[in-house]
């Protein structure tokens, strides 16, 4: 098992290390003079000496490796440049805004993660019976609604007619709830068909007939024998949608007017401000990174045959 993690985070470090070469190489293909942009937010009369100036701060004049090797430097210590539109350290800009991205994306798995569980639980409690069909038909209705438009309606319902829950804002927990479901509502709904099928494929095997036959209850069946052998399908699907739910955060950040990772991602690309794009896609590529390492680990231990395969 320790071999595996070690293989793991070996491969984790090597992505990291392409994604780090695919971001350097994004702003470096960048159309336009880096040190002009900058030179001129700093003196809108910028001369020929003022942007030689910030070549040699930024080391722009110096060879292309030697660059990469100076902003990957400067990226292990949280120095990931300076912002074309404000001339503020990016890195500074990143940390402040990542709890709000953190809320977002925890708030959203947690909605995820008890939705898909609570329908697909009901749908095979009661399967090929009436509740069954109402949760596939609410699970399928949203995995087809986006998630802008979800929020769309939760903000008429809940804070323009009932007067519940605050329209915008990062001001605590009440303000938190409607991003949650937004964010959470569409991986929920694909959540809960991996569940129900799951179940359904649980519930034919024969281990879950012996357990019939000793007089166990169906939802005592459910909880001890049919969830642990999802556990592995449903962990890697989880993952992949907490994965989907950062790039939600791109769309329903700017709903709620939240100053996240997903809001200055945006503004970065409107303002064509590629450090800003550069930092944002190393943190969301990072992110997966992780995900995808801890996803691997979670499902090798929750598996007793890969466990032991991989031993």
């Amino acid at each position: 098992m320790l071999v595996f993690i070690a293989k793991r985070a070996r491969n984790a470090v090597l992505l990291l290390f392409l994604a780090s070469v695919l971001c350097f190489t994004l702003v470096v293909s960048a159309p336009g003079n880096v040190a002009i942009l900058i030179a001129e937010l700093r003196t809108p009369t910028a001369t020929k000496e003022d942007i030689a100036k910030v070549e040699e701060e930024l080391g722009l004049n110096k060879p292309l490796l030697e660059r990469y090797g100076f902003w990957l430097q400067g990226a292990l210590k949280g120095n990931l440049g300076i912002s074309y539109k404000t001339g503020e350290d990016v890195g500074a800009a990143l940390r402040s805004r990542l709890s709000v991205t953190a809320t977002l994306v925890a708030g959203g798995a947690v909605v995820a993660f008890v939705l898909s569980l609570l329908v697909g639980f009901i749908g095979a409690l009661w399967a090929h019976r009436m509740p069954d069909y109402i949760m596939r038909g609410i699970a399928l209705l949203g995995a087809s609604t986006p998630s802008f438009f979800v929020g769309a309606l939760l903000v008429y319902a809940f804070s323009v007619n009932w007067h519940l829950l605050p329209t915008f804002g990062f001001s605590g927990p009440a303000s938190w709830v409607l991003p949650w479901l937004t964010l959470g509502f569409l991986p929920a709904a694909v959540l809960s068909r991996v569940v129900r099928v799951g179940f359904e494929d649980a519930m034919a095997k024969p281990y879950v007939l012996t357990a019939r036959s000793k007089g166990l209850s169906q939802t005592r069946i459910l909880f001890r024998d049919a969830l642990p052998n999802i556990a592995p399908t449903y962990l890697n699907a989880l993952g992949t949608q907490i994965g989907t739910m950062v790039v939600g955060a791109v769309v329903v950040e700017p709903l709620f007017a939240w100053q996240g990772l997903g809001d200055l991602f945006l503004a970065g690309v409107r303002f064509r401000d590629f450090m800003v794009v550069q930092a944002c896609l190393l943190v969301f590529i990072t992110f997966f990174v992780i995900l995808n390492v801890v996803v691997d680990i979670g499902i090798t231990l929750t598996d007793p045959r890969l466990r032991r395969q991989r031993s």
